[in-house]
Parts: structure tokens; sequence; C-alpha cells
């Protein structure tokens, strides 16, 4: 053991000899312990990561100068701008939850109760995930160099309840809600549900894009929509998996070829515009309340209410669709149809076939029943036939 010595406050403390600096300074760390013994397990400690080639130095080094470090790389990164604000938002959270800390000794129990208060707070699953990932991704910096192992692996998190609506495809009643539903939201909801494509890309697309003779689709750019700011045009989708041809079914091409092509864009505002976020939340929030209207089940108030002039605020009382649901239907519709994994990958613009497969696997789990089902109906002509 390095020479100890016990300080004024009962504390014993020795000094682990580092090397020189670079400009030939001696470079010493100090080890505290409560008893001799306590002292030798932190030295051993010490001396095991030396050995490891970490730099102890640098354990000292603040969390928030490693954040700020994973900000600066995220932001030279071709990711969107959507992304990046995500980024910066997300990181500056962590900031102020560990601020103080020194990025050695970010712990996992320091980790899980910020993100087990998120859960508790009620944060969307999806947001707890992001939150987790991002810190994930600044500690996974620091792995290797200043500390063994990322913290955030041993947080343990447990799956929160009622996630049965979320990111669900449309049952076989909502899809032909959609069909029998015209408005202009109609155009939205059909395209995204038979083709896959996600808000941006919809609203980038021009009728140069659609070759309706092939039956595709070709998705070569995206429409940004950084917050408190104009739509932004990128010639570049989400990831380079974004960038692809769609092949489209029949039943879209013959809808499709009986659209008004007076713009260059296939979506647009009534004035003829690209979509903002606005107009976006507007348009669906109008066609929601038209699907209301003809298929909700309607209270007898709402019915009194409904026969007033003007608008009338009213319950919502079928499921609330969103966009993804429309995508999360196309890939549905591709499992049903027997289209593989790695083709639905392809065609979804799936980054990672991963993704693909979790939602196919969970498919596989809802459809399992059905399957036995046809085995039960097998057995029992096989056992009249073989009476």
């Amino acid at each position: 053991m390095a020479r100890l010595k016990k300080r004024a406050d009962g504390r014993y403390v020795c000094q682990i000899y580092l090397g020189r600096d670079e400009t030939g300074k001696k470079q010493y760390k100090s080890i505290y312990g409560k008893t001799p013994v306590e002292l030798k397990e932190k030295e051993t400690a010490v001396r095991l990561q030396l050995g490891r080639g970490l730099d102890v130095i640098s354990q000292r080094d603040s969390f928030v100068q490693w954040a700020d470090d994973f900000l600066r790389i995220k932001n030279a990164a071709k990711i969107t701008d959507r992304q990046k604000e995500n980024y910066r938002h997300t990181v500056t959270v962590w900031k102020e939850e560990l601020q103080g800390y020194e990025i050695g000794q970010v712990r996992a129990d320091d980790v899980e109760r910020v993100l087990v208060g998120f859960q508790e707070a009620g944060f969307a699953a999806r947001t707890v995930s992001f939150y987790r990932s991002t810190i994930r991704q600044i500690m996974q910096r620091a792995v290797g160099r200043v500390i063994a192992v990322n913290p955030v692996d041993l947080v343990y998190l447990t799956e929160p309840g009622q996630q049965a609506e979320r990111r669900r495809a449309l049952t076989s009643e909502e899809q032909q809600w959609i069909w029998d539903t015209p408005h202009r939201g109609q155009a939205v909801a059909v395209i995204m549900m038979l083709s896959g494509l996600r808000r941006g890309e919809l609203a980038a697309l021009t009728w140069p894009d659609v070759d309706l003779r092939a039956r595709t689709i070709t998705v070569n750019k995206t429409m940004e929509y950084p917050p408190n700011q104009p739509p932004k045009l990128r010639q570049l989708t989400k990831s380079a998996a974004g960038m692809r041809t769609v092949d489209i079914p029949q039943r879209l091409a013959e809808y499709m070829a009986a659209m008004p092509r007076d713009n260059l864009l296939v979506i647009h505002t009534v004035q003829g515009k690209v979509m903002t976020a606005t107009a976006w939340e507007a348009l669906w929030k109008s066609y929601m309340r038209q699907l209301n209207i003809k298929y909700g089940e309607r209270t007898l108030a709402d019915l009194e209410r409904m026969k007033k002039p003007g608008q009338r605020k009213f319950d919502m009382t079928i499921p609330p669709i969103t966009l993804h649901w429309l995508r999360h239907t196309f890939c549905t519709l591709l499992y049903l149809a027997g289209v593989d994994v790695v083709q639905a990958s392809a065609q979804m613009g799936h980054a990672d076939v991963s993704t693909t497969l979790r939602i196919y696997t969970h498919l596989d789990a809802i459809h399992k029943r059905k399957s036995v089902d046809k085995l039960d109906q097998y057995l029992s002509g096989k056992q009249v036939e073989n009476g």
C-alpha cells in the first residue's frame, strides 16, 4: 500500500503516483477511507482501473462537461433539426438532474431514480426510453476511457402498464371507415395506410415521385418540422434506409389516379402550399371529428347539440387514430400478406431490420391463436376421415 496518514477528521488517506503530465509535473491521486481496510479496498480498485488503462484523473471531470461534448457531436451529425432539438432538451434535463456529479461518480441508482420518477409522473414509455438512451450514449463515451462499465446498463425499469392501444394497427372496421368517409384527410389516411410513408415523407411527396403504371412511390426527401419554425425541405430522409422505392398495391394506385393533380405536391394546404405542423393538426382534427360524427356512439346530449347551428364540441367516442397508426397498419398488412421481414423492412424504410422484426414478432403472438385454430380444424378433419 502507498504510504497512508490519518487525518484530523479521523479518515485515512494515501496517494497513488500516476506518472507525470505533459509538463513533467508529477501526478497523484488521493484516496480516503474510514479505516485502513476500507482504504486498502479503494486503493486496490484504483490500481485495477489503472491496469485497465483508465484515466482516473479524468474521472473527476464534471458530468456536465461530458454531456456538452456529446451534444456537440449530435449537433454536428447528419440528423434532422427535430432530432437535434430532442437531444438538446433531453441533455439539458440530465445536466439538471446530475448537476455537481463527476463523470466517475454517476451510478446506476442515480440514473434509475430519475427514470422511475419520469414513469411515476406519467411520461410515455417512448419518452422514458429516449431519456434512457441519451444518458446511456453520454456515459458510453466514457467507457474504456475513464470508467470500466456503463452504469446505465445496470438500470432496471419495470414495463409500464396499459400499452395495448399504443401504436397499433387499424382494425378492418376502422380501415373501412376511412374508405367510406370522403374528406381532405382521407387522401392522407389512404396513402399512409397503403404505403407506410411517414408524415414528413408524405408532405414532401411530389407527383413526379409517383409512378402509377409501375405502382411505385419513390421516397427521396422529407419535410422537417423544427419547433416554432416553418417547415424545411430536406433532400435526405430520416435515415439512409428511408431513401427507398415503395411498391404500392393496385387499390392505392387506383385511388391516387382519381386524385386531382392541381399542384406539384401530392398533399398540400387549401391554398396549395406546403403543409405546416398547424395545418396537419387542423386537417387531422377535422377528419377525426367527421369520423366521430359518422361512426361514434353519440349520447342524447351530443345529438341535441349536433342539431344546433355552428360547430359544437362533443365527446370523441371512436379510438384516437393517429398518423403513426396508419403507418403501423401498412406494416401489419405486409405481415398478413406474407411479405418476409427483410422486404417489409425495406418497404417501411426502417434503418434496422430488428425494428420490423419486433413488429412481426408481436404480430406473430397476436395471430398465433388463429394458427392453432387452423391446426385444430385440420386434426378434426383427419379424425373424421380415419373414423
